[in-house]
């Protein structure tokens, strides 16, 4: 890597720039490690106080040589719109995207992941987020949920898979995806949307304050634990209101998120209408990831078990039922990594959701009526008649622990055939 730092003022388009004097958290860059395309972000930069930077000279351009610069090209750099530096061949995206063929949504999760670990790094320092940088996050995942919502689902899905157990910043990045399916479901515009996203990305944000252990077994804890825990609300706000301009909104999600339209949730025992509605989106999603998810020595529930026990507190009138509704129609019956025997005695994989039809999933068809694996899975919507006319079904959820199957092989592999 050959650096140099540098002012802000001697920055053009087409450096690479790998740090800034300022935090990120300070601005509203997700990633300060980016290629500078144009004059209206060097701007941005100068707004937010940043007045040295440091650039890879191997990924960008370099300052012009002053002994050598001709007088044409010395015009060029006085004037106020200076033309953009042609950019290397090399030059990476403006985000340190990996160079690869990785999906979209993989390389947005990703980053995301990355970004979400440095916040929740900063709070456990005492150092709350700014909404800028939240929003930041919030409006990279939104781009790729409304781009494609299936292929985000399936990484969250091959996450879960893949990690044992899940930490505090992935139930956090997880809960923001499925709450922004929600509430897009929910039609709500996108500046709110933005704002369920924020607040489901920090709603746990107060447990930095509480003992690792204790948050980690949180689903088992009782009596004196369970009323520590239960302080995370309280803990939350507090932190993240040392940042002024955090929308109220969002510190009614970290706030409300625990309470119940029946009464029975805390901190403040709020019901019905006095719970806001996005704090109600936000609960939703947070009691299914967390039933989903392995904590400490309770294991994860199968997606299917999960939905139906959504749909119980939805009839309990623990939740608001038409909120429930709403969330069920969004992540569907059968949720994306479930394992399905269908009618045909075939065993399948959801990979998709139909929203209109929640009882005919997309799925990847892996075995035989016989048991035997199909060299290529079969990709069929079970919402549409196949070619070769064959009725498909769901006939029942499977286990895959006790059928042995590894649902991440099938969600990661890109290249099924259609029926």
């Amino acid at each position: 890597m050959a650096t140099k730092r540098i002012s802000i003022d001697k920055l053009t388009p087409g450096m690479f720039i790998v740090e800034m004097d300022v935090p990120w958290y300070r601005t509203p860059f997700l990633f300060h490690k980016r290629a500078i395309k144009d004059q209206q972000t060097i701007q941005l930069m100068k707004q937010h106080g940043i007045r040295m930077v440091t650039i890879d000279t191997s990924k960008g351009c370099d300052l012009p040589s002053t002994s050598t610069a001709s007088p044409e090209h010395s015009a060029r750099r006085e004037s106020t719109s200076p033309e953009p530096v042609p950019v290397p061949a090399t030059q990476p995206t403006p985000t340190p995207a990996p160079q690869t063929n990785d999906h979209p949504a993989m390389v947005i999760y990703a980053q995301a992941q990355e970004a979400v670990e440095r916040i929740f790094d900063d709070l456990e320092r005492g150092i709350p987020p700014s909404p800028e940088a939240t929003k930041a996050v919030v409006s990279n995942v939104l781009a790729q949920v409304l781009s494609d919502r299936t292929a985000m689902t399936t990484q969250l899905a091959i996450q879960k898979i893949k990690q044992f157990d899940r930490s505090l910043t992935s139930h956090a990045l997880d809960t923001c995806v499925l709450s922004l399916i929600v509430a897009i479901e929910s039609e709500l515009d996108q500046p709110t949307q933005e704002l369920v996203g924020m607040g489901a990305l920090l709603h746990d944000a107060g447990y930095v304050r509480l003992p690792r252990n204790l948050v980690r077994k949180r689903d088992e804890c009782t009596g004196p634990d369970k009323t520590l825990l239960e302080q995370h609300c309280k803990l939350g706000i507090a932190l993240l209101s040392e940042h002024s301009g955090m929308p109220e909104d969002v510190l009614r999600i970290v706030r409300e998120h625990h309470e119940r339209t029946d009464g029975s949730g805390f901190p403040g025992g709020l019901s019905g209408s006095n719970i806001s509605q996005l704090a109600q989106i936000v609960g939703i999603v947070d009691f299914y990831d967390g039933m989903v998810s392995r904590r400490g020595t309770r294991p994860a529930m199968i997606p299917h078990d999960a939905v139906r026990q959504l749909f119980l507190t939805g009839e309990r009138g623990q939740f608001d039922k038409s909120l429930v509704e709403l969330m069920i129609r969004s992540i569907g019956v059968y949720p994306v990594g479930s394992l399905v025997r269908l009618n045909t005695g075939e065993q399948a994989v959801v990979v998709g959701v139909n929203p209109q039809q929640r009882l005919k999933p997309l799925v990847k068809v892996t075995t035989d009526p016989h048991g035997g694996s199909y060299p290529t899975p079969i990709e069929v919507d079970l919402a549409t008649p196949s070619t070769d006319h064959t009725v498909r079904s769901v006939l029942r959820v499977l286990d895959p622990t006790r059928e042995r199957v590894n649902i991440g092989i099938h969600l990661d592999d890109t290249q099924p055939r259609a029926a």
